[in-house]
């Protein structure tokens, strides 16, 4: 059974799949289930045996796909839509091929979600750069990612070597406004700092747009996240 085939015949850019054990080892869900109140406890189902990445490439010139808009108190990202769908459609078709049950998991890690950077550099589809991003051969880091996981037992997708960061002068760190890089260079995250993201991620909220709802007497909020250190990014140019 071709998952990878089949989730690109859905609508998918990338796909891969690692194996939930290897995930549950990755070094950031070890840190997180160390530190969360109820220590030890993993987020997925018992019965889970495969990790699925979904990647959506979201190129420079289709900023939309990440606009967050916020509607009667939900809101959602078209590009997160477009995964979401997919992940629905590969889900029924696994089942229909193999019986297993597969599980959705939501995007917030506090709602129960995975690390996606993680499964995704397991299942061969890039490396974590030092713009603490994932970096594909073929999109750089602008690519969205969506998991599932599923009780059928699937081969883990080969890896590739693949580091573009070795020996790149990463304008990532000079092109964030707020300098969330300026720990060490020779580090794989590039000493980046969470706080000083979140400040610009609650300055572009600050700065959110009102729009009305077209058939509606309601309007609604559209936040344009920053994305600057993923647009400096060298790295699948070409391909985006």
């Amino acid at each position: 059974m071709d998952v990878v085939s089949a989730a690109i015949g859905f609508g998918a850019s990338l796909a891969g799949v690692c194996r939930v054990e290897d995930l549950k080892s990755s070094p950031s869900h070890a840190l997180r289930l160390g530190s969360s109140p109820r220590a030890g406890e993993d987020p997925w189902p018992e019965n889970a045996r495969s990790v699925i990445v979904l990647g959506l490439a979201h190129p420079e010139d289709m900023p939309e796909l990440d606009w967050w808009t916020r509607k009667s108190g939900t809101g959602n990202t078209p590009g997160n839509e477009e995964l979401i769908r997919i992940v629905s459609r590969l889900a029924r078709w696994i089942l229909e091929e193999t019986g297993r049950e597969c599980f959705p998991i939501p995007y917030h890690l506090e709602r129960g979600g995975l690390f996606m950077k993680d499964a995704a550099a397991l299942a061969g589809m890039g490396c974590i750069g030092r713009n603490n991003l994932l970096v594909t051969p073929e999109y750089g880091p602008r690519v969205r990612l969506r998991l599932l996981l599923t009780a059928a037992d699937l081969s883990p997708t080969p890896g590739r070597p693949f580091d573009p960061c070795a020996r790149c002068s990463m304008p990532c760190r000079t092109a964030c406004p707020q300098g969330a890089f300026s720990g060490d260079p020779a580090a794989r995250n590039a000493g980046y700092s969470v706080a000083l993201c979140t400040i610009q991620m609650e300055r572009d909220l600050a700065h959110a747009e009102e729009f009305p709802v077209v058939g509606s007497s309601e309007t609604a909020r559209r936040v344009k996240y920053c994305r600057r250190c993923e647009l400096a990014c060298p790295v699948g140019k070409t391909s985006s």
